[in-house]
Parts: structure tokens; sequence; C-alpha cells
């Protein structure tokens, strides 16, 4: 049995075992496209929140191998690493909610541990609005450290995110968010500079009470050393357990 399957076997053993306790569980399944790069990627996610207020997630990801030019899915995908989520809603009111989080994502060569804090509030049925502070720590495999490579391109890297969401929920089954993100890195990362930006719209439309398909799309960089931007596609799907 390989890496990639011991991990999924074992995300799938960690499910099983929370929805028994867990007050909402759900799977989330997601595809990905950058237009510029024709890259794609997979993501599925395990997410459980208890009674308590305390939640688990656990995710892994895949992507197109190499610089491919082709528009293919699917194809010579490699894993892409995992990451695990701990974190606790606390209400604060009925309108209401402070999450603290820690993340770790693992990957081939690193590691990055995620430190984040969200406010949730909800100014009716129909809106709500989110801002959320998050400290990314990149650690790096310390046989491929080289400090002799300049703007701490093969070095460890730290990146604080600055974001916002605001969300239109009206009545029947469609529902948007909107998600803005402000990165400042200790590295070069856009444009020849130490920052960047994203933004991203997100489209959901709920079947039921078990099936919400979703659509995003989002505008990134394409690169560090430019201001080229690029549109990112996703389409996914999420099963609520509960």
């Amino acid at each position: 049995m390989n890496n990639t399957l011991r991990t999924l076997v074992a995300v799938a053993a960690l499910g099983l075992s929370f929805h028994a306790y867990a007050d909402s569980a759900n799977i989330n399944y997601r595809h990905g496209f950058t237009e510029d790069d024709s890259m794609h990627s997979d993501r599925i996610k395990l997410s459980y929140r208890m009674d308590s207020g305390l939640g688990f997630g656990a995710e892994i990801k895949y992507r197109t191998a190499g610089n491919r030019r082709e528009d293919v899915a699917y194809d010579n995908l490699v894993n892409n690493g995992h990451e695990f989520t701990v974190d606790y809603n606390l209400k604060l009111s009925p309108q209401s909610t402070l999450t603290p989080a820690f993340q770790m994502d693992s990957g081939s060569d690193s590691t990055t541990y995620k430190f984040g804090l969200k406010y949730n509030y909800k100014i009716n049925d129909t809106w709500y609005v989110a801002t959320r502070l998050r400290h990314d720590a990149r650690r790096r495999d310390r046989d491929t450290i080289d400090e002799n490579v300049g703007n701490r391109a093969r070095d460890n890297q730290n990146t604080t995110r600055y974001e916002g969401w605001l969300g239109f929920t009206p009545k029947g089954p469609w529902a948007f968010e909107y998600q803005y993100i402000h990165f400042a890195t200790d590295y070069i990362r856009y444009d020849n500079k130490r920052s960047d930006y994203e933004q991203n719209l997100v489209v959901k439309y709920k079947l039921n009470k078990q099936w919400t398909p979703f659509m995003e799309v989002g505008d990134i960089r394409v690169n560090s050393t430019t201001d080229d931007r690029q549109a990112r596609w996703r389409l996914g799907i999420q099963y609520n357990f509960m």
C-alpha cells in the first residue's frame, strides 16, 4: 500500500470514528484549474464539528506533475501534500463567532504551520461579514535549505494573511461569498515585492440537506517576478452527513 493510499484510508477511518460523536460532519471535493499555466489540482477534505464547538479537518491534495501546457485533467497526478486542522468556535453572541485555529500543511519538502483567528458576524438573515488574521510559517526540509539563494527562495518563509469575507445568502438554494486576501511576506512573492493579494468569488447551490455543488473563480498571481495575473477556476461538491 503506497503512502497516498495509506493517507486516504487513515482519513476515512478518522471520519468514521468521529461520525458517531460529531454535531456536524461533511466531505468536500474540489477540482481546480489555473488559466496561465494550465495546471490542474484536486482536493478532498473531511470536516467535523463537535457539540462543544471543537472542530477537526483532514485534507489530501493532488496536482498535475511538471510544467505542463496541455489542458488535461486527472493526468499525471502527484501528491500535493496533506493538511490537518483543529479549531474552536467560540460563540460570542447569537450573531458573532470567534474562531482560533491551527493548521499543519505538509508537502514533500516542507511543512507550513498556520495560526489563525477569525471573527464572523451575521448582519441579518441575508448578509454576513468575516475577517481573519493568519500567520503562516513555512519550514523547509533542512537538507534543501540554501541560504546563498537570494530573497529566501530556498529558505524558511513567513507570511501574514489579512482576509475579509462578505457573504450573501438570500432565501432559496443560492448563496454567494466574496473573499479578499492581502499577503505580507518576508520573501519575494509577486511583482518583485514582498506582498501579494488574491480575490475569490464563490457561488453555491443547495440541492438538499446533503448535497451542495459550488463554483469558485479567483484572481491570483502568475509568478513572483511580474505583475501578471490569472484566473483560477474551481468546481466542487460538498456532502453533509448530518
